[in-house]
């Protein structure tokens, strides 16, 4: 190895150490499975150009997220499919879908503190986390197909879908499409923070919005980094994913009100102005089993905010409030909601 890539090579290593906290395990890991997000990618962007002295494009990083890959002396290729979430046997996968513009690695620490009984199976979208390479699709109906080519397990393993905002919206129409696929009915639906399919079209449109209205959109949100709006080379990789995402939403129709193969649970914020508690119970007609609504303290964003009570109350949907937790969800000295 020449000198010069040795000194590059010693600053990318220590670079990825200061901002992961951890050794890559080889040349060929991929920053963003290794607990790696965009937020992340900047931090190890500051130190590569303060190592180095000289600049180093934020898109180099997102495209060859290796160590090899930043020398330019190994494979930089990320995985084609969704990354696998650790787990052993269970009777349950939950698969988990994020909400606009966000990454599956959301829900990375929930294998471990859900009961043991579930596996955590998040589900990545094209153009973000370890398929950040891949094109954002804009069409409900082709991202349906790419989601359902990550889940072939779900033929011959019970399982259940989750997911938040717009994920909820994704979970709903996922459940359909697997049936006319031919899948094996969920156990049961769980969405959070998320209007019933009927209502859940937004009034106005915001995928048309420009770069600066947009940004500014996403600011009122809240569900965006300050960190990351106020990155102007961040934000130009970031903004065709989440813009991809709302066109999804602003374009969706509802299909007539038919009850799904499965029991449907809501989960929605005490003070969340984007879903109102009256309008929970509008998703009582697509349950063809059991209907659960549950109040979570917060707001639109209690899935961040109020995780561990959410944790809890997915773990007693799912009927597994027992007895092989990997951690306890509450102390014992309370007592579980019902």
């Amino acid at each position: 190895m020449n000198p010069e890539t040795e000194t590059i090579r010693t600053a990318v290593l220590q670079a990825w150490r200061d901002t992961l906290e951890a050794e890559p395990a080889s040349d060929d890991e991929n920053f963003f499975e290794a607990g790696g997000n965009s937020i992340l990618a900047v931090a190890l962007q500051r130190r590569l150009v303060k190592a180095l002295g000289h600049a180093v494009p934020l898109r180099q990083i997102h495209d060859n997220p290796t160590v090899g890959g930043l020398l330019g002396i190994g494979a930089a290729g990320l995985p084609s499919g969704p990354a696998p979430t650790a787990g052993g046997t269970s009777a349950l996968t939950l698969y988990c879908l994020p909400y606009a513009g966000a990454s599956a690695r959301m829900y990375a620490d929930w294998n471990s503190r859900m009961p043991s009984s579930v596996t955590v199976r998040p589900l990545e979208l094209p153009g973000r986390g370890a398929r950040w390479s891949e094109p954002a699709l804009t069409g409900m109906s082709a991202l349906l197909e790419d989601l359902t080519g990550g889940m072939d397990e779900a033929r011959h393993t019970p399982y259940a879908l989750f997911g938040h905002s717009f994920g909820g919206v994704l979970a709903f129409e996922l459940t359909r499409h697997l049936a006319a696929r031919g899948f094996p009915a969920p156990q049961r639906l769980l969405v959070s923070a998320c209007l019933a399919p009927h209502e859940a079209t937004p009034v106005e449109t915001n995928y048309d919005l420009s770069d600066e209205e947009f940004t500014e959109r996403l600011r009122k949100l809240r569900g965006t980094p300050e960190e990351l709006l106020e990155n102007e080379e961040l934000m130009e990789l970031y903004l065709p994913t989440i813009r991809a995402d709302y066109t999804i939403l602003d374009h969706y129709r509802a299909p007539q009100i038919t009850p799904l193969p499965c029991p449907v649970s809501v989960f929605h914020g005490a003070d969340d102005q984007d879903v109102p508690p009256e309008s929970v119970g509008e998703w009582a007609s697509y349950s063809s089993g059991s209907f659960a609504a549950e109040e979570i303290a917060g707001d639109h964003f209690f899935l961040r905010d109020s995780e561990e009570e959410l944790l809890t109350k997915l773990a007693l949907h799912l009927g597994c409030e027992s007895t092989e937790d990997k951690r306890s969800l509450l102390p014992d000295s309370e007592e579980l909601p019902r």
